[in-house]
């Protein structure tokens, strides 16, 4: 079986900052990550996608944080009709968490920031009544528009544009931002090939920039969640201390994600960290902020 890649200086750089738990931590990302599903509600009832399943002999188990996730217990879930369909998207567990944390209602306009390819859009598309999701890339924005097509996504615009360039207000915005992508290697296991400090270091720039504007965006009152999949603090913590810094009308505020280990973060106030190895996850970030006035 192929090895996951480390580069030396990742190696160096976490085992420093794990310090005790860098054993079982270098265990867990070395390992593939569970396969998990979100029934998309705008295609299908969510028992009734359990009973589909059921006879198949697929087994399901729900995760405690939403009714639509599920551990899937299956080889090839891209195989199945029902992904081919619509009905279901394949979704890492913790990549799944931003969308749940901003729980966007009915009433809400919600910005899809970086939006592409669009896994989180599904979610939002459930969840609020109007959505916005967007891209700069061409490419991407292309398979965001396959998406909304295969999905039903139907209460939600594409534009292909840099989020820096809209000036609409919204209620509530979610920020996945571009990163280091250092979570990837349960799922890609050469996912760090062209990793080193000076990438974590050019995204932590373009995150402080693109957190700061996603912020203005805000109506009063609004909500953000900024999330990445990376470890490092450079893409994270400070990134959200700049902003705080930056916008005294910024706050963090707490997130709770039920059944879900969540360690408290001395870096920064109501931070999550999710670590692989207390809930078999990638590693995630997120927080919440809210525009006070």
């Amino acid at each position: 079986m192929k090895k996951t890649f480390f580069p030396e200086e990742f190696l160096k750089k976490y085992k420093i900052l794990l310090k005790d738990e860098w054993e079982e931590f270098l265990e867990t990302i070395s390992q593939k990550e569970p396969k998990s599903i979100w029934i998309n509600t705008n295609k299908i009832r969510v028992n009734e996608l359990e009973q589909k399943m059921l006879e198949k002999n697929i087994i399901l188990k729900k995760y405690s944080f939403s009714n639509q996730a599920f551990k899937i217990n299956y080889k090839k879930p891209g195989d199945l009709e029902e992904y081919k369909n619509g009905e279901i998207s394949i979704q890492e567990m913790a990549s799944m968490l931003p969308a749940i944390a901003l729980n966007p209602s009915k009433d809400d306009l919600v910005l899809d920031a970086c939006a592409a390819p669009g896994m989180k859009t599904i979610q939002l598309s459930n969840m609020a009544k109007n959505v916005i999701a967007c891209d700069v890339n061409e490419k991407r924005t292309q398979i965001l528009i396959h998406n909304k097509n295969r999905f039903g996504l139907n209460n939600t615009q594409i534009k292909r544009i840099d989020v820096r360039n809209i000036k609409q207000k919204f209620d509530k915005i979610l920020l996945d931002a571009p990163c280091s992508s250092e979570g990837l290697v349960r799922k890609k296991r050469d996912a760090l090939t062209e990793w080193n400090q000076k990438l974590v270091e050019r995204k932590a720039v373009t995150q402080k920039e693109l957190l700061l504007y996603c912020f203005d965006l805000l109506k009063t009152n609004g909500e953000i969640v900024y999330s990445t999949c990376s470890f490092a603090p450079e893409e994270n913590e400070e990134v959200i201390l700049h902003l705080l810094k930056n916008k005294k009308n910024a706050i963090t505020i707490p997130i709770k994600l039920d059944g879900l280990k969540i360690r408290k973060n001395d870096l920064c106030e109501n931070c999550v960290r999710l670590y692989p190895q207390d809930n078999n996850t990638q590693q995630f970030f997120l927080a919440k902020i809210k525009k006070i006035n």
